[in-house]
């Protein structure tokens, strides 16, 4: 009995090393892929207008982190957790961090375990579907977003049957507002540009 528990310790302990490693060979996969595509793609880095640091990490150990340079459109990338990250998703696990990273929907796999509490989601939510939007420029991770199509119904070529509005008046210029249009008087009153240009008295702010 003794023996079947300590092989099934050593199993679960081998089964959890791998998991471990796995983690962390896409953590760098993902990491290093991410510093050479934004070399090399002007998309890539028209996408990086904010300076900041994202950080991926289990509770077991593997953890990166990406730090984000506006003025230079770049990004680096260390393994381990960052000091104070802009935004950060943490997993209780490995195991838990792979599941939610490659499902087909994996934004909404982090969330829905955010919401369990189950995983720990800080900064700006909004930063993980930034962030997901550079990672599959490198890696195909997750369902990709649909494809451009043209909408059903529209409009290739004029329809002189289409319904609409089929005349179009044209009012005959005019040099200055009708005197009885009060409300349209008023209303230029307050703009401070039109009387500043002609000159007008300005109202005290």
């Amino acid at each position: 009995m003794m023996d079947t528990t300590s092989q099934v310790r050593r199993r679960q302990r081998a089964s959890h090393a791998a998991t471990v490693t796995g983690l962390r060979v896409l953590l760098w996969w993902l990491g290093h892929g991410l510093v050479l595509a934004a070399r090399f793609s002007a998309a890539l880095r028209s996408q990086i207008t904010r300076s900041l640091t994202v950080e991926i990490s289990a509770d077991d150990g593997p953890a990166r982190h990406w730090d984000f340079d506006a003025q230079r459109r770049r990004v680096s990338t260390s393994a381990g957790r960052a000091a104070a990250p802009d935004f950060a998703v943490r997993f209780p696990g490995s195991g838990h961090a792979l599941r939610d990273l490659m499902s087909r929907d994996a934004i909404d796999a982090i969330m829905r375990d955010r919401i369990r509490g189950t995983v720990r989601v800080e900064g700006n939510h909004l930063l993980l579907m930034w962030f997901r939007g550079l990672i599959r420029k490198v890696v195909p991770i997750g369902e990709s977003d649909p494809a451009r199509r043209a909408l059903p119904g529209a409009y290739v070529a004029h329809d002189p049957a289409a319904n609409g509005v089929e005349k179009i008046t044209i009012e005959p210029t005019v040099r200055q507002l009708d005197p009885r249009w009060t409300g349209a008087w008023n209303a230029r009153a307050k703009l401070w540009i039109v009387r500043g240009t002609n000159d007008e008295p300005m109202r005290e702010p």
